[in-house]
């Protein structure tokens, strides 16, 4: 899992995580980048494995700043997605609409340092049950940070290009 050189598309990255997953033996993989301008978001870059009608779904009927595991998230707390989804009823829509794309309530997302306000989300979905997933949570923090940060940086040459106007995603107020 180990990253060596800039992505040279949102359509590399995507095939990369999607290689990475199965090697791994995980369902998904998420990178997220949050760009802020002037105290406000402005774009996000989305690069997952997930089916791509669950990601147009998602950006059409959720924002990321009203999705309380990317709030969560946003002030640097790794999240078990499967406690917010006993909880929050925002959450249990959005896993309602992920389990018909094969998405489990077993993630976790972790906070990645960004530049500025700029805020980074790294998440992994997996295959488990509630009697194993509280062991497995850990392990998948401890196992997929440091492919995180390697894929950010590998990531950055696409950030500054959106940076310049190419979006990838443009949030809509």
């Amino acid at each position: 899992m180990t990253a060596t050189h800039p992505f040279n598309s949102v359509e590399e990255a995507t095939s990369f995580l999607s290689a990475a997953a199965l090697d791994e033996g995980v369902r998904h993989l998420s990178y997220w980048y949050l760009q802020y301008r002037d105290g406000a978001p402005d774009q996000v870059i989305w690069v997952a494995t997930y089916d791509p009608h669950y990601i147009m779904h998602y950006m059409s009927n959720f924002t990321p700043l009203s999705d309380p595991v990317i709030n969560s998230v946003m002030d640097n707390k790794i999240v078990d997605w499967a406690e917010w989804f006993k909880v929050d009823h925002v959450a249990q829509a959005v896993d309602h609409i992920a389990t018909r794309y094969e998405i489990t309530k077993y993630g976790i997302s972790m906070p990645l340092a960004a530049p500025g306000e700029d805020k980074i989300i790294f998440s992994v979905n997996t295959n488990s049950n509630d009697a194993d997933w509280a062991k497995m949570r850990g392990q998948l923090v401890t196992r997929f940070r440091p492919f995180a940060h390697d894929f950010d940086a590998r990531m950055r040459p696409l950030v500054v290009q959106t940076e310049k106007g190419n979006s990838v995603f443009k949030l809509q107020a």
